[in-house]
C-alpha cells in the first residue's frame, strides 16, 4: 500500500487532529440534550470513524499494535456506513425505530465474534478487505441516492436549507473518506493515509458549520410537544393544503392582528391541530410561515409600478407588518437582503 508522502510529524498531527475532532463530535451528539435514538446512532457514527482512523494511524506507525486492535478498526469500518446511511433516513423521515435496523449490523457483529481469530494473512488479504471497502462503498452510495433522489416531494417542506446542508456536508464527506480507502486498496491510486486527512479537513468544517447552526440537530425535538396528536401522514398534509389555499386565495396573512387562533376557527380545527401542521408540514412555526406570505406580498408590490413611488414603510404595513422594524427583520432573513436594497436593485434592471 502507499503512504501520505508528507514529512511523517506533519502526517500524524493531520490525522490525528480528524480523529480527534470527530471522538469530540460522538461526545457532542451522545451528551445532546433531550436525546434519542437518532442522537445515539450519530454519536455512534462518529465515534466508529474515530475508530478506523486510529486504526489506520496505528498500522502505519507502530508495528507492536496487537492484532484485536486492528480488527475493532475494521468492525468499526464495516458499521460507520450502516450508521449513516440509518441516520440519513430517520432525519428525513420522522418514523419510530425498526428493530429490522439491527440486520444491517449483522457483518460486524459476526466480525466482532472473530476479533481475535481474524488476521490480515488468514482474512483480510483474502479478499475480506476489499470485500469489506465494497460493502462500505455501497452504503455511501445509498445514502448519497437517499438524499439526492428518494426524498419524497411531498416532504418538500419538512426540511430546511441549512439541515439539507448539514446532511450534505456528512454525507459527501463521508463518501470522500470511503472512496479515499477504496482507491488506495482496490484501484491502488491514492496514499493509504489521504482518506483520514481529507477527512480531517472535512470534520472541522463539519464542526463549524455545527457551531454556527446548532439548530440542525434539533430536527427531532421540535415537535415534541406534538407527539401525541393522532393524524395520519394524509389527513397532515390534506389540513396543510387547505392552509395553503387559504393564504392564497384570501390572503388572510394582510391583517397585521392575524393569529393561529382565527386561523383554526376558519378551518373549524383546534388550534393545537393547526399548530402542530404547520410545524409538521412546513418545518416554520406560526410566525415564521406567516410571514414567508407576507414578505412574497411585500415583493410583489415593490415589484409592481404602481407601488413605485409608496415608501417602504407603507408596503411594510400594507403587507401585514406592524412595525418596520419587524418587516426589515423578517425581509433580510427571508430574502437575504434589505427591502430598500431590493428595490435598488429592481431601479438598475
Amino acid at each position: 500500500m502507499k503512504v501520505v508522502k508528507f514529512d511523517k510529524s506533519v502526517e500524524l498531527v493531520l490525522a490525528s487532529i480528524g480523529a480527534a475532532q470527530s471522538f469530540y463530535l460522538s461526545l457532542h451528539s451522545f451528551f445532546e440534550k433531550k436525546k434519542n435514538f437518532k442522537d445515539f446512532l450519530l454519536s455512534a457514527f462518529f465515534f466508529t470513524i474515530t475508530l478506523r482512523i486510529v486504526k489506520s494511524i496505528f498500522w502505519v506507525y507502530f508495528d507492536t499494535t496487537p492484532n484485536w486492535f486492528l480488527n475493532l478498526g475494521f468492525i468499526a469500518h464495516s458499521a460507520f456506513g450502516p450508521l449513516l446511511l440509518l441516520y440519513v433516513f430517520y432525519y428525513l423521515y420522522d418514523v419510530k425505530w425498526s428493530h429490522l435496523s439491527f440486520l444491517h449490523f449483522l457483518p460486524s457483529i459476526v466480525l466482532l465474534a472473530f476479533v481475535n481469530q481474524l488476521t490480515a494473512s488468514n482474512f483480510w488479504y483474502l479478499g475480506g478487505y476489499k470485500l469489506l471497502l465494497y460493502h462500505q462503498l455501497i452504503y455511501s452510495l445509498l445514502s448519497i441516492v437517499l438524499i439526492v433522489f428518494k426524498f419524497p416531494k411531498k416532504h418538500k417542506f419538512s426540511l430546511s436549507k441549512k439541515e439539507i446542508i448539514w446532511l450534505s456536508i456528512l454525507v459527501f464527506g463521508t463518501f470522500l473518506l470511503q472512496v479515499s480507502y477504496f482507491s488506495n486498496y482496490v484501484l491502488g491510486l491514492t496514499p493509504y493515509l489521504l482518506g483520514p486527512i481529507i477527512y480531517g479537513v472535512f470534520i472541522y468544517f463539519l464542526s463549524f458549520f455545527l457551531i454556527k447552526n446548532p439548530q440542525v440537530l434539533q430536527k427531532f425535538k421540535r415537535h415534541k410537544k406534538y407527539q401525541n396528536i393522532n393524524i395520519s401522514k394524509e389527513d397532515l398534509y390534506i389540513v396543510a393544503a387547505k392552509i395553503e389555499l387559504l393564504m392564497v386565495n384570501e390572503k388572510l396573512f394582510l391583517a397585521a392582528d392575524f393569529n393561529v387562533k382565527q386561523l383554526a376557527i376558519k378551518l373549524n380545527q383546534p388550534v393545537y391541530l393547526i399548530s402542530h401542521v404547520v410545524n409538521k408540514a412546513f418545518s416554520k412555526n406560526f410566525s415564521e410561515y406567516i410571514n414567508t406570505y407576507r414578505i412574497k406580498e411585500a415583493q410583489h408590490m415593490l415589484l409592481d409600478k404602481a407601488y413605485k413611488n409608496i415608501k417602504i414603510s407603507s408596503i411594510a404595513y400594507e403587507s401585514g407588518f406592524n412595525s418596520l422594524s419587524s418587516f426589515n427583520i423578517a425581509f433580510k432573513k427571508i430574502t437575504g437582503t434589505t427591502p430598500s436594497s431590493f428595490k435598488n436593485s429592481l431601479s438598475d434592471l
